[in-house]
């Protein structure tokens, strides 16, 4: 489902700019096309390939090893191996399968502790620069440092810095110390790019099947099968068993899993209606394959001699004979071509190749190789086989050697990869990915990396499709996702998210990875992604506040925030004050007056709830004296706020106290609510509250008089829109 057969044209390096607009031939190449394409007549726009491009890897289990080994299909180069499963825990992977982001799943079939089995998943990294750990420069660094042109694995350590393997024989270590990965995960791994170790319902697992919504099917020894996620490899499913299956396995175009030997032999099951059979050894018993033209599957029967090719609903078509009286693994190409594994049985050399219709071609020889078991169909068309005796890979050209049955090319040998001593790969099964690629997949995509240009850039929307040629035909789809790090390498370590076309999501972080999923309908009908612009994210308003101790007629002692606007944090403090106006004199002690606002750097981030601001002012003691009155007030307190919610919507509160009052010598009982007494010298309002739909003010002590004003505990809050953002809030984008 991921960029990594990169087209040459692509470019994974950023595109800067906080609102960029995708929609020429020129604009989708910055970023990286998976199966879709611009191509004339119809430019400026992306649709799916008419067949998927999977990705350029054979991955092979080295068995008897423990390990997986992933090699280049166009050079033999071997990329790195990886453990099968933490120290302590079964290996012995034996069969392996490539989902949609171009990760490897391997099963260990030696690993049935506490009544379940294992699965593990290997990410896959492309690009970047060996380093040391400390980020130095070195070929054979234990490190590697983006840019990458795409990566699944996980920079667990947060150090910017990926350690994985090199290439054969360095395997890093996977310690389960404390037993903390027994039942699963990854914690002790030192390879980053081992991602996934989950525990499954299937004892010694060897059904892995990738399927459509690129969740992973598991099966045993058991014939218990489970479906795990292809996210986090937790079960989706409870297991499913019908006394049959758990060897080879794989999901057909109709999703329907098949799954090879155990207990009543084959396996068909729908997930759909959670309804399945158990088809007999007429069938075949061994191998699994499928024809990418007609989704008819293919089956071997071990020690038959023959071939059997069924319908989807699982009825015989024929059997064939392949050349040898013994077959394991089986793979079909996209030509027509059937390619049969002649068995690991010590001294067998040979590839077994047919037609679909049943012509029998001839057999490949396999100069080198002994013991062949698993066969898969690679990125170009040409067919690997695994041989276990021989501890080695091979690539088969089909298009070479001498002319066979039928008048097609028998095929030959035209590169051999050594594993090493000890390897002992087993390996029948979808190790290229060719199966779901070809068949279970029908999708392909675009993703880019935009550059905001500073740390904690607030990201908001996406939106696509908005020209007249984009479209989305019944039964296809187009899904887009997103995700943000403050670095570029920090991306992969970040779980894509879900974003809705034109919705105001909240990501923060410079770099923002987008990627576009465009999904064919069951007849091959592509949809039409015709534009798509990426846009950061600000507030429409900010918070304003400012909280005052005293103010007698317009003379302001201890106020925070004076400026009011924007909101910030700050706090002022008078020990005392003496104050004569006209015919009034004020005395008052401790007066404090703050402002805080929540985040501090408002527009350096989304609104989330909890964001606000407060104002809160107080004064210790306060005489008032006149000719005919004396006030006498205890400690005064005035709190003013506005907060957003859980819906990111603004709610004001404000509140006041006044410990003790006593006017002429009389104690008047006041607390928090407000009143209002009339005085001979005019009016005293307390605790008085004054709202509108974007204010609060709140004022605990406020004297009236026909000469002057005295206002005692004063905070206010307030909301003010952006220039051009009528009506803006600072809980909103």
């Amino acid at each position: 489902m991921l960029p990594v057969g990169l087209p040459a044209t692509a470019s994974a390096a950023p595109v800067a700019g906080e609102d960029v607009l995708y929609t020429l031939d020129a604009d989708f190449d910055q970023g990286v096309l998976q199966d879709v394409n611009h191509d004339a007549p119809n430019g400026d726009q992306l649709q799916l390939d008419r067949r998927t491009t999977f990705f350029p890897y054979v991955n092979v289990a080295a068995s008897a090893r423990g390990t997986m080994v992933r090699i280049d299909v166009d050079t033999g180069e071997i990329l790195g191996e990886w453990l099968s499963a933490p120290d302590g825990q079964g290996r012995n992977p034996s069969r392996t399968t490539v989902d949609k982001l171009g990760n490897t799943w391997l099963s260990n079939r030696n690993e049935a502790g506490g009544g379940q089995g294992s699965v593990t998943r290997v990410g896959v990294i492309r690009g970047g620069t060996r380093v040391n750990g400390d980020g130095t420069p070195n070929p054979t660094g234990d490190h590697l440092v983006g840019p990458f042109s795409y990566n699944t694995c996980e920079d667990r350590d947060q150090d910017g810095l990926f350690a994985t393997s090199r290439g054969l024989g360095d395997i890093r270590p996977w310690t389960n110390a404390g037993g903390v990965d027994t039942d699963g995960g990854v914690e002790t791994a030192a390879d980053e790019c081992l991602i996934t170790y989950s525990r499954v319902a299937g004892t010694n697992t060897r059904t892995v099947a990738v399927d459509a919504d690129n969740n992973l099917w598991t099966g045993g020894s058991n014939t218990r099968h489970q479906l795990i996620s292809g996210a986090d490899g937790s079960p989706l499913t409870a297991p499913v068993d019908l006394g049959c299956g758990g060897y080879g396995g794989l999901v057909d175009q109709a999703g329907t899993l098949w799954s090879a030997r155990y207990g009543a032999n084959l396996l068909r099951y729908e997930p759909g209606t959670g309804t399945g059979a158990c088809l007999d050894t007429s069938h075949g018993d061994y191998g699994l394959g499928m024809d990418p033209n007609t989704g008819e599957i293919w089956h071997t029967g071990v020690a038959t001699g023959r071939t059997v090719k069924m319908d989807a609903a699982g009825n015989v078509l024929g059997s064939f004979p392949h050349g040898h009286p013994r077959a394991q693994g089986v793979a079909v190409d996209v030509d027509g071509n059937v390619w049969v594994a002649h068995a690991l049985d010590n001294g067998t050399n040979t590839v077994g190749h047919l037609r679909t219709d049943g012509t029998f071609v001839g057999n490949v020889v396999l100069p080198g190789g002994n013991g062949p078991t698993g066969v898969a169909v690679d990125s170009n068309g040409k067919v690997w086989v695994t041989n276990i005796n021989s501890n080695n890979a091979q690539r088969i050209d089909p298009d070479a050697g001498p002319v066979g049955g039928g008048g097609f090319p028998v095929g030959a040998v035209d590169l051999t990869v050594d594993l090493g001593a000890g390897a002992g790969p087993y390996n029948y099964s979808d190790m290229t990915g060719s199966v779901l690629g070809e068949i279970t997949a029908p999708i392909g995509t675009w993703s880019v990396v935009q550059d905001g240009g500073v740390a904690g850039q607030t990201w908001g929307t996406v939106t696509w499709n908005t020209e007249a040629q984009g479209s989305v035909p019944p039964g296809t789809s187009i899904t887009v996702e997103a995700r943000a790090s403050d670095t570029e390498a920090g991306l992969a370590g970040e779980a894509f998210a879900p974003v809705s076309n034109g919705v105001e999501f909240a990501l923060v972080g410079r770099y923002v990875e987008v990627r576009a999923t465009l999904t064919a309908s069951p007849s091959g009908v592509s949809p039409v992604l015709s534009d798509l612009r990426i846009t950061t994210s600000e507030r429409t308003g900010v918070f304003s506040c400012q909280a005052t101790a005293l103010n007698l007629a317009g003379v302001v002692v201890a106020r925070a925030n004076p400026p009011d606007v924007p909101c910030v944090d700050d706090a002022v403090t008078v020990a005392d004050v003496n104050l004569p106006a006209g015919i009034l004199n004020v005395r008052a002690t401790a007066l404090t007056a703050r402002t805080d606002q929540t985040p501090d750097d408002l527009l350096a981030l989304p609104p989330a709830p909890g964001d606000g601001a407060v104002s809160t002012a107080r004064v210790e003691t306060t005489r008032i004296t006149t000719l005919l009155v004396t006030i006498e007030v205890g400690v005064i307190r005035a709190t003013a706020s506005v907060t957003c919610d859980a819906g990111l919507n603004p709610v004001f509160a404000g509140s006041s106290q006044i410990a003790s009052l006593r006017i002429n010598g009389v104690d008047i009982a006041v607390g928090s609510a407000p009143l209002t007494i009339p005085l001979v010298i005019g009016s005293l309002r307390l605790n008085g509250t004054t709202t509108t739909s974007s204010s609060l003010v709140q004022q605990a002590f406020a004297l009236d008089t026909a000469l002057t004003d005295v206002v005692l505990g004063e905070a206010r809050v307030n909301l003010e829109a952006l220039p051009g953002e009528p009506g803006g809030s600072p809980c909103r984008v």
